[in-house]
């Protein structure tokens, strides 16, 4: 969870230096290490958040998830699907 709040908030500073450097572009001053550090802050951003929500997944939603498991309520689809028959 704090991999995928850290991810959105490197994404978000990625972001506002791109805007930043593009301003700057238009106002004829340049600064390379701004647009790589700026694409950098993104990428490694979108790479927390693909890691978290790919871990998310894999580990289920939320809390008492062995309760849920031990009480057979663990697959919501399997029961939406025994519901419809």
């Amino acid at each position: 969870m704090m991999s995928a709040r850290a991810g959105s908030a490197l994404v978000l500073l990625g972001l506002i230096a791109l805007i930043v450097f593009v301003i700057m572009l238009t106002a004829g001053t340049t600064d390379l290490l701004l647009l790589l550090g700026a694409s950098a802050l993104t990428a490694l951003g979108l790479l927390l958040r693909r890691r978290a929500a790919r871990l998310e997944d894999r580990h289920g939603p939320g809390r008492f998830h062995t309760a849920r498991r031990l009480l057979g309520r663990d697959q919501p689809e399997e029961r939406l699907d025994r519901e419809a028959e």
